[in-house]
């Protein structure tokens, strides 16, 4: 409870998670002519990228895109980028996965007083509004697309990353999560 009589106190709330968007195509709904359904084209290959990401209660969106899984080390690096960019002190909330209990995660944020990490019950995703970004971005960005190469994928990715940072965009997703409706902005 000390955590969150700090965030009351000023201190930025990032909230951290990652996906991954492959190249398997998002079928949404769509249009068609009557009995002529659409057909949408899937390749179906075993690259992917990942993406690792966090939206403050400042309204500030931050991500970093690998190829592959995201690993512990990568965590670290999005760590420091954060610290770079956010001045003050940062709480990040962010589930349990394992790679956020490694040990070199733990001793990264050991040796930063103004970070600490706040973990989320595992049982409740619906709690991180960074759910809601990569739910956005597979849905309306990726829904009936079909990326002939990492490269076309990134492009989109790239896109979708340029919407979510317009203006009030992020504080929206905050906004909308029942845990962060109560939080001072």
């Amino acid at each position: 409870m000390r955590r969150w009589k700090k965030i009351a106190e000023g201190d930025t709330v990032a909230f951290l998670d990652e996906r991954g968007f492959s190249f398997k195509t998002i079928r949404v709904r769509t249009w068609g002519r009557c009995g002529q359904p659409p057909v949408v084209p899937t390749r179906l290959r075993r690259e992917h990228l990942c993406v690792i990401g966090a939206i403050t209660t400042g309204g500030q969106f931050f991500q970093h895109t690998h190829h592959g899984a995201v690993r512990s080390p990568q965590v670290v690096a999005f760590l420091e980028h954060l610290l770079r960019h956010i001045a003050g002190e940062v709480v990040v909330v962010l589930d349990r996965a394992m790679i956020h209990r490694a040990k070199v995660v733990q001793a990264f944020v050991a040796g930063h007083e103004r970070l600490s990490l706040v973990s989320l019950p595992g049982d409740a995703p619906e709690l991180n509004p960074i759910e809601l970004v990569w739910a956005d971005i597979k849905r309306n960005l990726l829904g009936n697309f079909c990326a002939p190469t990492v490269r076309a994928l990134k492009a989109r990715l790239t896109l979708g990353w340029q919407r979510i940072r317009r203006k009030d965009r992020p504080l929206a997703f905050i906004r909308a999560t029942p845990l962060t409706a109560s939080l001072p902005t």
